[in-house]
């Protein structure tokens, strides 16, 4: 098993996984796994999660986005929540861990490109995504999948804990708001069916009325 060889076969990719890596050097499973770990050891690799690996920047021919990294490194998932908000520009802080929303069990995983947290959902409330920016390219792994603000808020209202007063609600500072339709907002909480988030977006739509488009 040879590092340049290695770098020749996964430097395009955003992260690689040990499978891969067995199939290609065709060799005993124990010995690639002690490599591996060796490597990540000694900083030739970098350790997403368990048997998820990238390369080193400076051996990366891509250098994808830890949004796209997080779409991938958990899937299906989409960006939402306080990074979202963020992305937007709905808030005025900038975040320092990944969220982002999956029907998978909830997880997280702290990596050396950054921390990655992901909020369990039901199935029929997995939607309300799409490709951002809507003008990217998959193939220069900066693109990914992001929650739309209506649906990011609903997700925040619902996913974390505690009730949302008027209170709460003021105390994000929610900024730039003609982003979210009202008419959009009220059908995305029908539809998603809380009574949690309905109470949020009840209170929210009462708060920024004015604001909202």
């Amino acid at each position: 098993m040879n590092y340049e060889k290695l770098i020749d076969l996964f430097g395009d990719r955003p992260f690689f996984e040990s499978g891969e890596v067995r199939i290609a050097f065709e060799e005993p499973r124990a010995q690639i796994e002690a490599r591996l770990s060796r490597w990540v050891s000694n900083g030739k690799l970098l350790k997403l999660r368990q048997g998820k690996y990238l390369l080193p920047g400076k051996y990366r021919r891509n250098e994808p986005s830890p949004e796209y990294i997080s779409n991938y490194l958990y899937r299906p998932s989409y960006i939402s929540l306080r990074t979202a908000l963020s992305i937007y520009g709905i808030i005025p802080e900038s975040v320092h861990t990944y969220e982002a929303v999956t029907t998978k069990k909830t997880a997280k995983w702290d990596t050396p490109i950054g921390n990655f947290k992901y909020h369990s959902i039901k199935g029929e409330r997995f939607w309300g995504y799409a490709i951002y920016p809507k003008e990217g390219s998959a193939a220069n792994q900066k693109t990914f999948m992001l929650g739309e603000p209506e649906k990011v808020l609903l997700d925040l209202f619902f996913l974390i804990r505690g009730e949302w007063t008027e209170k709460r609600i003021k105390e994000m500072r929610f900024q730039n708001l003609s982003i979210i339709k009202k008419v959009k907002l009220q059908k995305y909480a029908e539809a998603f069916d809380s009574p949690k988030g309905k109470r949020g977006v009840k209170r929210f739509t009462k708060i920024y009325s004015k604001e909202i488009a």
